[in-house]
């Protein structure tokens, strides 16, 4: 297990600045790195471990400066999307390569064998050649090959992307297991919203090389600090419309308006702001009531579970998510009740 520290880190490249970035990931904490691609979360993870060294600030494992450290004296296990098994070699002979290079007895190989097997679940393709294996076998050797160094961390970059979307969700589950069971340390990078609010204890937003906000999946999805936040978390993504909310309590957009209880602005900024809505916090009306505010459909997309309905008020673009199936006609006229409680006001320089 491995406390790790990132205190004022800078990596400058070319055309792109990774930083200032500051975290404190605690023992036993599976943490996860979130953001669109090439945002710099990868980077991230290299400095952590070691293949890129910061241009700015320290990094810290334990309380030791290790900023300067080569990746084979920080004791961690980097699986990257290329799996890049050994493809002459079998599952048991992958994950043994690590053991048998640091000259390893054959006694304490079979032993740690044994062991990643039992926790991996991989005994019954351990003779297998990766050629042989499935995607999610392949991934599990892979894991092996790194637990069977017993490192202080693991860190994962984009494990599980090139998975099909039902074995993604098997692989979720086996991680959280073996991160919980395991006590270990795991920093988890991936440009999949779901895949990394479903496994990390707390999660950083990266987004242009910066951390915007760190916190509990709870806390990111319910409480964006930031406009970018917002967008990036959610499907549907937050809707976000630009307006004002004048002294009387109403909110007033291009085109159109509707009332907000002055109870519920007592502690709101006044004046121009953004306004974010989750889709799930809107509902569909026919009638009119206190706070509603009127929109005509446009399209509906029937999901199965639930159905994303999407509206024009005013000149505002706005989804709905609505559990269920249902139907509308294209340019019905309707009535969008929001949640008021559920409301957030960004700044406008947000």
């Amino acid at each position: 297990m491995a406390k790790i520290s990132l205190q004022g880190v800078v990596k400058r490249y070319p055309t792109f600045t990774v930083g200032p970035i500051d975290l404190e990931i605690p023992d036993n904490e599976f943490f996860g790195i979130f953001g669109p691609p090439s945002c710099g979360k990868t980077s991230i993870l290299k400095i952590i471990l070691g293949l890129v060294v910061p241009d700015e600030g320290k990094v810290f494992v334990d309380g030791t400066d290790v900023t300067t450290l080569s990746p084979e004296k920080r004791n961690m296990a980097m699986v990257f999307q290329n799996l890049a098994l050994f493809p002459h070699l079998n599952g048991a002979q992958n994950i043994s390569f690590p053991l048998v290079e640091r000259g390893f007895s054959k006694e304490k190989i079979d032993k740690e064998l044994e062991r990643v097997s039992s926790v991996l679940h991989v005994g019954h393709i351990l003779h297998k050649m990766p050629a042989q294996m499935s995607g999610g076998e392949r991934q599990r050797i892979a894991l092996g090959r790194a637990f069977v160094r017993q490192p202080g961390a693991f860190l994962l970059d984009e494990p599980i992307a090139a998975l099909d979307a039902r074995l993604r969700e098997e692989m979720r589950v086996e991680l959280k297991r073996l991160q919980s069971e395991g006590n270990h340390t795991f920093i988890y990078v991936s440009h999949d919203e779901e895949e990394v609010m479903s496994v990390a204890d707390r999660l950083a937003i990266v987004v242009d090389g910066k951390v915007l906000q760190v916190g509990t999946p709870d806390e990111i999805y319910n409480r964006p600090n930031d406009v970018r936040v917002a967008t990036q978390i959610g499907s549907p993504p937050m809707n976000l419309i630009q307006g004002n909310v004048n002294g009387t309590g109403r909110f007033e957009a291009e085109g159109f308006e509707f009332s907000l209880p002055l109870d519920f602005l007592a502690d709101k900024p006044q004046g121009a702001t953004t306004l974010g809505i989750r889709p799930e916090n809107l509902a569909i009306g026919k009638n009119p009531q206190i706070g509603s505010f009127e929109a005509k459909v446009v399209a509906v997309e029937p999901l199965g579970g639930h159905t994303i309905v999407d509206m024009h008020a005013g000149k505002q673009t706005i989804k709905v998510r609505i559990a269920g199936q249902h139907s509308y006609q294209d340019g019905e006229r309707l009535y969008l009740h929001p949640d008021v409680q559920h409301m957030h006001f960004f700044k406008p320089s947000a």
